[in-house]
């Protein structure tokens, strides 16, 4: 009895922390799970048998490590956690410590998770401690970051008034509105992702004859666009709803114009990578797929922009996505059906858009 009431605890527990992460973070979160049921299906079923390399490995390793960090550089509320032990015989100074510890742990869960899936391909022990070093320098800098910060919080700032860079106000007001933490790490996720896939797709000229190759890259990178897309859906409700409404009312134009503008930039340099090695590897395949993202991207800034939660948003869009790439099987003439989501999330945002003003 007392080892199935701990048993029942710890599933307590981990089921509280899993509804916790999609609250605050639900784009991130289903597609994380989404991704990762896909790829351990796959592999499970040998549906897909990848041989990856060291430099993919070193690559990916990378960029998950840049996720945390940009996690890091949150403004973290350690004041419930400073009360919380007020009266503990702990100084604030190690309060602090320990938060920014579990924290910096928290941030680095993918990197984990990776880490487990990379040293099967690892064979090397040196390899294997690079890794390993990476990874312990992630969780370091990013306890210094956090701290940092955190001992800072009740400083005052020093404003100078020497500007070192001017920018202009129409684009930081949309970096800053759509940038958040959370879509840069599907950026930064996807970004590792479609260069590994790159990288073990162009390495054997000869795998370029083979179809089945053809149609795993493309339809892998169309849905790696279309997850890293959805990161909008998370950065639109950060949006400065009152001063886009009270102080400078904007039409639902604007807004639409501002985020195409916005993920094309960000997704730009991937998007021509994408259409040079899609020439080389099959032309007639990538037009299909280009067509295919590009009725995605329209999509997920409709849905980005209608009225509900980002969960059900979330949902909504991995269906539209897996009817995509299931249309995008089909003769090229089916890909007109994908002009009835379209135009359905057009309007639906387009009536639903001015409701995010009285939020």
């Amino acid at each position: 009895m007392p080892i199935m009431a701990l048993a029942l605890f710890w599933v307590k527990i981990i089921l509280k922390k899993i509804f916790s992460l999609l609250k605050s973070s639900p784009v991130f979160a289903v597609w994380s799970i989404i991704i990762i049921g896909s790829f351990i299906y796959a592999f499970s079923n040998r549906h897909i048998e990848l041989v990856l390399s060291i430099g993919a490995l070193i690559i990916a390793v990378s960029f998950l490590i840049a996720c945390p960090l940009l996690n890091s550089l949150k403004n973290y509320n350690v004041m419930p956690v400073l009360i919380k032990y007020s009266k503990s015989k702990y100084h604030n100074k190690n309060i602090i410590v320990r938060f920014c510890i579990k924290q910096a742990l928290k941030n680095n869960i993918m990197l984990f998770c990776f880490n487990l899936f990379a040293f099967n391909f690892v064979t090397n022990v040196i390899y294997s401690i690079v890794i390993i070093g990476l990874t312990l320098l992630s969780i370091l800098l990013s306890i210094l970051l956090m701290y940092h910060k955190c001992k800072n919080i009740d400083k005052r700032r020093i404003k100078t008034r020497t500007k070192i860079l001017k920018l202009n106000p129409l684009i930081k007001s949309t970096v800053h509105d759509y940038l958040t933490p959370n879509f840069l790490s599907m950026l930064i996720f996807c970004t590792a992702l479609f260069l590994i896939i790159v990288v073990e797709i162009t390495k054997d000229i000869n795998l370029h004859y083979e179809i089945g190759i053809q149609l795993f890259f493309f339809i892998s990178v169309t849905i790696l666009f279309s997850v890293g897309f959805a990161g909008i859906i998370d950065s639109v409700p950060s949006i400065n709803w009152k001063f886009q409404a009270i102080i400078s009312p904007n039409d639902f134009k604007y807004h639409i114009k501002r985020s195409i503008f916005f993920l094309g930039g960000i997704y730009g340099f991937l998007l021509v990578f994408f259409i040079i090695v899609g020439i080389i590897i099959n032309p007639p395949l990538l037009f299909k797929y280009l067509y295919c993202v590009v009725v995605l991207f329209f999509i997920t800034i409709n849905i980005a922009f209608t009225v509900g939660s980002v969960l059900v948003k979330t949902i909504t869009l991995s269906f539209v996505i897996a009817l995509t790439i299931w249309i995008s099987t089909l003769p090229v003439v089916f890909l007109s059906l994908l002009t009835i989501p379209l135009l359905g999330t057009f309007i639906k945002a387009k009536n639903e858009y001015r409701e995010w003003s009285l939020l």
